[in-house]
């Protein structure tokens, strides 16, 4: 785009509604049991046929769980710190 996009987690009413393109509704997840199991799997599924996963979601939600996701891609990948 030719345009400047900002990128807001403000509430709609505090914005233009003729300037919004479009809305997204996010919300943390909730990790159950099955949850919390399928991370202990990552193992199983990382760097398979060169696919490798980073998020927040394979620690508690957190940013910091994000970055030490990505992280520990980078290592994968041989990035050296």
């Amino acid at each position: 785009s030719n345009t400047d996009i900002m990128v807001t987690l403000n509430r709609q009413d505090e914005i233009d509604g003729t300037q919004i393109l479009r809305q997204f509704e996010m919300a943390h997840p909730v990790y159950d049991q099955k949850a919390v199991s399928a991370q202990q799997r990552l193992h199983e599924i990382q760097g398979v046929q060169r696919v490798w996963f980073a998020s927040a979601g394979w620690g508690h939600g957190f940013h910091e769980d994000g970055m030490r996701s990505a992280v520990s891609v980078a290592s994968g990948l041989g990035v050296q710190w």
